[in-house]
């Protein structure tokens, strides 16, 4: 490992932002996913926005046609037990590395669903034969096969896609639907070997990815973000010792690592970037103080760590927002006054967030108030940060 450098704030947030494309637009979706290392599916949704947010010209179908027509990304399980769009290549090493943590649940699952493993084995090939031709839903497997209600299909099928065996495709209605097609994964991933790494030295290569994306970072949130044992990422910290150099920021705790080929970038004054719900940029850290003031952590975070859509300037954020159905609307709440220009860029991007949520303009509409997702008030979700209002802006 290098000797340690001195960065500014300003530099590190630079880093992060530009390994994100959120600086810069990204070339392309499987380029912008490979330097995040993978985008957050645990909300339907929110893959399509955080993609308008770091490409130029994003149609909705541009995820669409990589994903489920010339399947360039796909989704797995992988880290922290998070659902992910992955390039296929990081695919296999995401699962390689988070096998470990995997299998042991996979374990435990199959002993309290009430099936032996010869009765798993059972349905799995039963799965796939009715897969052969073509993809089906799990209730359409489930009407396909005669299962009864009380076996649980659905896992059965998870636990398929954790194995390489099945995968899920495109949704059968809505885009927003969480329901899925499941295909068999050798007619559409047929070069994507998911046993094709050795752990260990998968595990190396995804904290390798995780610092190129999201660096300076610390162990903390190495470990967070992997789900990993400090100690793991400890070992595969010393494995890539020679592409990360130890930095310090000015009020960051340390000591923090970054990756050797990381570009110190200035971010532009007038850009904002509208993330949803579990964007990996708002979602990857253990330590959040670099992102927003600790006094303002329960506005943004939920009490499972989940953050809610935000705005964010300059690599901070500065305020949240959430579509509203009923009328259909986009409602956001500042947390700091902003100058007249940069109000009318964050409501022009709103627009435009909301325009690809409804398919259509709808109104944007500022919150001057807001509940806190956590404290004495009670408990909410983050999907709901804007529901109701307590908060006044300073």
């Amino acid at each position: 490992m290098l000797a340690v450098r001195s960065l500014t704030p300003e530099q590190a947030l630079g880093c992060a932002t530009d390994s994100h494309s959120l600086t810069t637009p990204g070339p392309s979706i499987v380029s912008v996913a490979d330097r995040i290392v993978g985008l957050h599916n645990t909300s339907q949704v929110s893959p399509y926005l955080s993609m308008r947010a770091r490409l130029e010209q994003f149609d909705r179908s541009d995820l669409e046609s990589a994903m489920w027509e010339r399947w360039e990304v796909a989704r797995f399980r992988a880290m922290r037990l998070t659902m992910f769009i992955f390039p296929v290549d990081v695919l296999e090493t995401a699962a390689a590395a988070t096998r470990h943590i995997v299998e042991p649940l996979a374990a435990r699952w199959l002993r309290d669903s009430g099936l032996t493993q010869r009765e798993f084995r059972r349905l799995e090939s039963a799965v796939v034969d009715s897969l052969q031709g073509g993809p089906l839903t799990s209730r359409q497997l489930r009407q396909a096969l005669e299962v009864p209600q009380e076996v649980e299909l659905p896992g059965v099928v998870s636990r398929l896609c954790e194995q390489g065996t099945v995968v899920g495709g495109a949704p059968p209605g809505s885009w927003r639907s969480n329901v899925r097609r499941f295909h068999l994964w050798e007619h559409v991933l047929p070069d994507v070997d998911i046993h094709r790494w050795d752990e260990t030295a998968a595990v190396a290569e995804l904290v390798r990815r995780y610092v190129a994306g999201y660096g300076p970072v610390t162990l903390s949130d190495i470990s967070w973000w992997t789900g990993f044992t400090r100690a793991r990422c400890r070992a595969a910290l010393g494995a890539i010792a020679k592409d990360i150099v130890e930095v310090a920021v000015d009020g960051w705790p340390g000591p923090l690592f970054l990756h050797c080929d990381a570009v110190l970038s200035v971010i532009a004054d007038g850009r904002i970037n509208v993330l949803p719900l579990l964007d990996p940029y708002v979602q990857g850290y253990r330590d959040r103080d670099r992102l927003l003031d600790d006094d303002l952590h329960h506005f943004v975070w939920d009490g499972g760590g989940n953050s809610s859509a935000t705005l964010v300037h300059r690599g901070r954020i500065i305020g949240v927002w959430q579509t509203v159905r009923k009328p259909a609307a986009v409602r956001y709440h500042l947390f700091q006054p902003i100058d007249r220009a940069l109000l009318r860029r964050v409501e022009e991007e709103l627009d435009d967030a909301g325009h690809l949520y409804f398919d259509e303009h709808v109104d944007v509409v500022p919150v001057a108030t807001m509940e806190p997702l956590t404290g004495p008030t009670g408990a909410r979700s983050a999907m709901h940060s804007l529901d109701d209002v307590l908060h006044r802006a300073k």
